[in-house]
């Protein structure tokens, strides 16, 4: 009989340690017990977005810095000749402190800079160095002071025509001519023919003012006045030339001379013509 009893209180000790932690996992609260697997699952795509917020926070400072640390290379290698040490000028070239990132973009996206010698007249032109080494000259350059920024022009299908025909006409047409095709002062040694400018190098330059070129700020044109200039020159490239022939969209001047030279010749040929006609009749009546 004692081994019969040895034997079930062995056997009830072991279903004890069994069910025991069972038990106590029955008793504990509803919070600290492990979620279902399908739940945790769930959570992975989370904990890998915020893991990829993270890593986009913590390498985009190194990328800028690294982009502005390669600029300054660049620069040294390309630009300080004639801008000097530091962007600072020299007798060969202007400084660079303070034109902003608008500025050293737009002169590179245009091919004007940089120039094989600092004598040669500044011509638009194929950009001449790779997108990746303009935006790390644009980032050191912006780095060094403040200057106007590269504008947004984002919204131009959105802006206002009528607006942009009004602020051109009255800031800009003088120099570029009302068709934006860049005859109406110093040829295009001077104004530009827009026909083939980018909207963001028309932007650019209407901010930093190249050349010859008034600055217009944010003070002048707002930036919603900006894209609207900036969709009125490209809409022109659009427009159709309902009076004949476009005679390159040089303007009215051009167009009244040319309907001038052509009336005055056609009614020198005509007098000719009867002049000639007349004289042969009184010959004919001599005769």
């Amino acid at each position: 009989m004692a081994t019969s009893d040895d034997g079930r209180r062995a056997v009830q000790a072991r279903h004890y340690c069994w069910a025991a932690p069972r038990r106590l996992l029955t008793l504990m609260p509803t919070s600290r017990r492990r979620a279902p697997w399908p739940r945790r699952a769930a959570l992975i795509p989370l904990i890998l977005a915020l893991a990829g917020v993270g890593q986009l926070l913590m390498a985009a400072p190194v990328t800028a810095q690294g982009n502005v640390s390669r600029g300054a290379t660049l620069y040294g290698t390309s630009c300080a000749l004639c801008h000097g040490e530091n962007a600072r000028g020299s007798d060969d070239g202007p400084s660079l402190i303070g034109v902003g990132a608008a500025s050293v973009d737009f002169m590179l996206r245009t091919g004007r800079m940089p120039l094989e010698d600092p004598d040669e007249p500044m011509r638009r032109g194929p950009q001449q160095v790779s997108d990746a080494d303009r935006e790390a000259l644009v980032a050191w350059i912006a780095s060094l002071s403040e200057g106007p920024e590269i504008p947004d022009v984002s919204g131009i299908a959105n802006a206002d025509l009528a607006r942009g025909l009004e602020l051109f006409t009255s800031n800009c047409a003088a120099c570029h001519g009302p068709t934006a095709a860049g005859v109406a002062v110093g040829q295009r040694d001077v104004s530009s023919d827009l026909d083939v400018a980018e909207p963001i190098e028309i932007a650019e330059a209407i901010r930093t003012g190249p050349g010859v070129m008034p600055v217009f700020g944010e003070e002048l044109i707002d930036d919603q006045d900006l894209q609207a200039i900036t969709a009125w020159v490209l809409d022109l490239r659009e427009r159709a030339a309902p009076g004949g022939a476009a005679i390159g969209r040089s303007g009215p001047v051009t167009e009244g001379f040319v309907a001038w030279l052509v009336g005055f010749g056609l009614l020198t040929i005509v007098m000719y013509l009867l002049g000639d006609k007349a004289t042969d009749d009184e010959e004919g009546e001599d005769g």
